[in-house]
């Protein structure tokens, strides 16, 4: 049976490349910028509790590369027995991985996550992590993964199909791990729709996000 750790294996100088599309809730709707996201593992360490974790820097440029990339942020994997956390660059704890992987499995991967704290669209409370795919072939953008894992975060709506005329919400969460490789594919859509009234135009409430990542490239 595969183990979390050779899932997302890290050591310093690991890169990983990515197609980053970012939207956010604007006045004229949802607006998407387009980005290159390259992750460095930039140093490892011992966490408070003893347990080896990456220092990973993200930097940005824009998607054909003609600009040098800028820092943008920094987040931190850390490796426990049987689980895999990140805390992102708001301090907030996710446990992406677990043992056993496999299809019975489930977790709490927000149960760190302070709700209340929570200023965006979303509290991250009540998600129910999943493995939905194991050692299964997955394409990201023009290249093909035999072997990846996905875990479907959360996937709740107030509707089955889209309609502008009524209110409409979602919550959608997604990762993609290759063996061997790491994070390739990452989705997470979070958004609140009001429909147009007889007087105020239709609008995505604000703190309504989406993340979309996808891996281009990865050296270990």
């Amino acid at each position: 049976m595969d183990d979390i750790s050779t899932l997302y294996p890290l050591k310093v100088g690991s890169v990983f490349i990515y197609r980053m599309d970012s939207s956010s809730s604007s006045q004229n709707g949802m607006s998407t910028s387009y980005y290159l996201a390259k992750d460095s593992v930039s140093k490892t360490f011992l966490d408070n509790q003893g347990r080896t974790s990456f220092l990973v820097l993200r930097y940005l440029t824009d998607t054909l590369a003609t600009k040098p990339y800028q820092y943008n942020e920094s987040y931190y994997i850390t490796y426990d027995k049987d689980k895999i956390e990140t805390i992102d660059g708001n301090n907030r704890r996710f446990v992406n991985l677990v043992n056993p992987i496999s299809l019975n499995t489930t977790w709490s991967g927000n149960s760190y996550i302070d709700s209340v704290k929570i200023t965006d669209n979303t509290t991250y409370a009540g998600w129910t992590y999943l493995y939905t795919s194991i050692n299964q072939p997955f394409t990201v953008i023009d290249s093909t993964f035999p072997n990846t894992t996905t875990i479907l975060q959360n996937a709740d709506s107030s509707g089955i199909v889209f309609n502008p005329n009524f209110f409409y919400s979602k919550t959608y969460s997604t990762e993609v791990y290759a063996q061997g490789v790491g994070l390739i594919a990452k989705q997470i859509l979070v958004f609140a729709y009001q429909a147009p009234t007889t007087t105020n135009p239709s609008y995505y409430e604000d703190g309504s996000f989406g993340v979309k990542l996808n891996l281009v490239s990865y050296k270990h």
